[in-house]
């Protein structure tokens, strides 16, 4: 006998609740004879063995989760029944509300769709009808001005609250959770459009029914229990889901263009988006406000402009950068090579390179949000991304147009790739490979996270765990070759041409280091004297760093949140997820520091890398407190104190032209400085002789000689009668004419 009703459950996850939904069947039927079809969409729990042995219930086994509206036409396609009952497992029917559901049906061609009076465990009435949610009113009812001003009339209108809940009523849309049809309703119009995953997918197919002439009809005479919310309980893949099924909606009823369009307002006028551009855009502010008269331009910036010059102009490609304090060891030239680019889109305005790598760190700001958000939670990304944002030392090395001022946003990267390849997902490793080598490349002080990487490596070796053997791929291999040999190319066919001689002298550099360090300790004093002097330069960096009112705070501070997140490392090593990104900021902070104290160098190139880790790790210790009833308010209190020290540091010490600025004056002074020296040299040719601290090195000049050249009268390459004499002490710039009779 062919039954008149066929009940079709999409199960996902919901074990008990579906049982209970089966087992109330039978007196919400009555006499309606009926079957049973259950479409399991790839489940992890599997369905009870109280359903499989019901005779009266056939199962389709999906091989992966294809979506609700795809499932439920596999299960209609299956279908025996005149009329079609779609529901949701996590529901309960009321005595006779199928019964009353199909009577009312049958009595009535001209409806296409009834769906029931919906209410919640605690018999609260659901929301289970609507108007169409189209465009425009739809950029009210699904963004964040619903939340503030609930009462709007585009809110009561979609949500039909002026309609009796109590009658029957014609609707434009009832709810997905329980809908009774036809079958030869649901064939007219090739059921469900399964490219909605979930979420939409009644609308439109209420949509398309109505316009075929048949009524949407609400019928609160039967009324079924909804538990929600228990098949998926992830909130962000709930959210994913639903704003790509409003995404396809909008497409499809408002052509492309609007439809996007809408989307895009929708996702941007979300409170967590405006927030987040705030922050991005105070950055920016922050980054370029008054950067053509303030932008810092030391000597050796000047070496980097002239060879991104030559390399426009003459062809003259370095294979190597500029040389390090010991000047028998080179950076790498990738930042020259970048900054080639940029001077040659702007036509070698020396100011151009500062917008860019001012630029790089607002989107570092973004790419340090979505990596906290993703290791920890938003909250986190919110507190990194805000002080970040605001830190006077990362917005110098932001508007500094120089080699070290990529790394941060390198390192935020090099930490996510490694967090991606530790849980597992071995195509991180040539990132992570090609990342440490343009690492190396923009400064050679990162071979730090080369130790921390071999390390990390070296730990899965010792254990074998799987992920090592998932190395010996031949496409990992090949593609982390090729990650390295891409940044390192030109350093290659250097050291090739010069014996190796920049591999084998950093190596030797390096050792000379690691041995000089315990032979320095035994001259206590000269050891002791080092370390307090490298001590009080981390001490003064990182107070403006994250700005504390003293070095003594900032210390204390860092001290408690690195004995904190060592604590949480110890309590959470069984949960991976935890220990593992706590354990890397930690590493983040400790090789870099570890990296300048036995070198005993206090140099400030060495200080980007440590951005990230120890905005992080402040972040970390700070969202603990905001995780406290009791220390919420005061946490908060905290963030807006710290925030508006950065903000009044930036523009008492950093925005004010000065003539104590850090590192002797602005490029506006400069420029100023080889102006007065082109009036004076007049047509005459001319050199340029370095002054002071610093101008044994020979690209103390180079800055002048870039700005000479950029207003057109570049100084000699040739000895002349005429020189400029360009001293820089204690901030102060000036220079003096010398004339010399040949």
């Amino acid at each position: 006998m062919r039954p008149t009703l066929s009940i079709i459950f999409v199960y996902y996850n919901t074990p008990g609740e579906i049982v209970k939904s089966v087992q109330s069947i039978p007196r919400a039927a009555d006499n309606i004879y009926y079957e049973i079809i259950i479409v399991d969409n790839a489940s992890s729990k599997q369905i009870s063995s109280i359903i499989i042995r019901n005779k009266n219930v056939k199962i389709i086994k999906n091989d992966q989760n294809y979506g609700y509206g795809k499932a439920l036409n596999q299960g209609v396609k299956r279908a025996s029944g005149k009329y079609i009952l779609l529901v949701n497992s996590d529901t309960q029917f009321n005595k006779y509300a199928i019964k009353d559901m199909v009577d009312r049906l049958r009595k009535d061609n001209k409806i296409g769709v009834l769906g029931p009076l919906i209410v919640s465990e605690k018999g609260k009435m659901l929301q289970s009808i609507s108007s169409m949610p189209l465009l425009p009113r739809a950029l009210v009812i699904f963004s964040f001005l619903r939340k503030i001003w609930p009462t709007n009339i585009f809110h009561k209108i979609y949500h039909n609250e002026n309609l009796d809940r109590t009658r029957e009523q014609v609707v434009d849309v009832v709810g997905g959770v329980c809908i009774l049809i036809k079958k030869s309703v649901f064939e007219k119009i090739d059921g469900f459009d399964e490219r909605f995953f979930m979420y939409f997918e009644e609308a439109d197919f209420c949509y398309r029914i109505k316009k075929l002439g048949y009524k949407i009809v609400f019928y609160p005479k039967a009324k079924i229990i909804h538990f929600e919310g228990r098949s998926i309980q992830d909130k962000k893949k709930i959210q994913k889901i639903f704003e790509q099924s409003r995404l396809h909606f909008f497409i499809k009823y408002h052509g492309l263009i609007f439809g996007v369009l809408g989307e895009l307002t929708l996702r941007a006028i979300s409170l967590r988006f405006l927030f987040l551009f705030g922050i991005l855009a105070l950055s920016l502010f922050l980054n370029i406000y008054r950067l053509s008269e303030l932008m810092i331009f030391i000597g050796d910036q000047g070496w980097f402009y002239l060879s991104a010059r030559d390399i426009i102009t003459t062809g003259n490609i370095p294979l190597v950068g500029i040389t390090t304090s010991h000047t028998w060891l080179h950076q790498g030239p990738l930042w020259t090579y970048a900054l080639a680019s940029i001077l040659w889109l702007f036509r070698f305005n020396p100011i151009s390179g500062a917008y860019f790598t001012a630029i790089l760190g607002t989107i570092s700001v973004w790419i340090l949000y979505r990596l906290c958000k993703n290791l920890f939670s938003e909250k986190v990304g919110f507190i990194s991304a805000l002080l970040y944002s605001t830190s006077p030392l990362v917005i110098m090395n932001s508007r500094f147009a120089y080699h070290t001022s990529p790394i941060p946003l390198f390192t935020i990267f090099f930490l996510y790739s490694c967090y991606q390849w530790m849980k597992g997902k071995v195509y991180y490793f040539p990132l992570i490979i090609f990342e440490l080598a343009i690492l190396y490349n923009l400064e050679l002080a990162t071979v730090s996270l080369w130790i921390l990487f071999l390390i990390i490596l070296s730990y899965g070796v010792w254990k074998k765990t799987e992920l090592i053997y998932k190395l010996k791929q031949k496409k990992i291999i090949l593609l982390s070759i090729l990650g390295f040999l891409l940044p390192m190319f030109t350093i290659i066919i250097y050291d090739t041409i010069h014996r190796f001689a920049q591999t084998i002298k950093f190596v030797s550099w390096i050792a000379y280091r690691l041995v000089l360090f315990p032979l320095s300790a035994t001259d206590s004093t000269f050891f002791f004297g080092k370390l307090m002097e490298v001590n009080n330069f981390l001490m003064e960096n990182l107070r403006i760093l994250i700005v504390f009112p003293s070095n003594m705070i900032a210390g204390v501070i860092s001290i408690g949140a690195f004995v904190w997140i060592s604590k949480e490392i110890l309590m959470n090593y069984k949960k991976k997820k935890e220990s593992i990104a706590y354990l890397l900021v930690v590493l983040l902070v400790i090789f870099p520091l570890a990296g300048i104290f036995i070198t005993l160098t206090p140099s400030s190139a060495y200080l980007p890398i440590l951005f990230p880790g120890y905005i992080l790790l402040l972040s970390l210790f700070i969202n603990k407190f905001l995780n406290m009833s009791n220390f919420k308010l005061a946490s908060y209190v905290a963030i807006a104190i710290i925030v508006a020290l950065n903000l009044l540091y930036l523009f008492k010490n950093v925005y004010i032209d000065k003539e104590d600025m850090r590192y002797n004056g602005s490029y506006v002074k400069r420029l100023e400085i080889t102006k007065r020296i082109i009036q004076d040299a007049k047509d005459d040719s001319y050199n340029l002789i370095g002054k002071g601290s610093g101008s044994q090195f020979e690209s103390f000049t180079m800055n002048y000689e870039y700005l000479a050249w950029w207003l057109g009268k570049p100084p000699s390459k040739k000895k002349e009668s005429l020189s400029f004499l360009i001293h820089e002490e204690d901030g102060k710039l000036w220079y003096v004419r010398k004339n010399v009779n040949k």
